[in-house]
């Protein structure tokens, strides 16, 4: 079994900035102004499918057999958005 970073940084090509991202299995989400940030928005998204009791489809003989795609409903604060950021 081996660790992944689910947070990380990638430079906007057209404004320079570095900006933050985490990844779910659901995709990538971001960009953050901080690492902070991102793993502050990682941990709501988690406590966000735990209680909804959506475990990514990894338990197929749980909840009805419904996978995460039929069961989750799209949450603006989750959303992938392309923003630029003022210091």
């Amino acid at each position: 079994m081996f660790y992944a970073e689910r947070v990380y940084t990638q430079r906007n090509p057209t404004t320079g900035i570095m900006e933050w991202f985490f990844l779910a299995r659901e995709g990538n989400f971001g960009p953050y102004r901080s690492k902070e940030e991102a793993k502050e928005r990682l941990s709501k998204f988690i406590c966000f499918c735990i209680m909804n009791n959506d475990d990514g489809g990894r338990g197929a003989g749980k909840n009805n057999g419904l996978q995460l795609s039929l069961r989750l409903e799209p949450v603006p604060e989750f959303s992938f958005k392309r923003r630029e950021f003022r210091d």
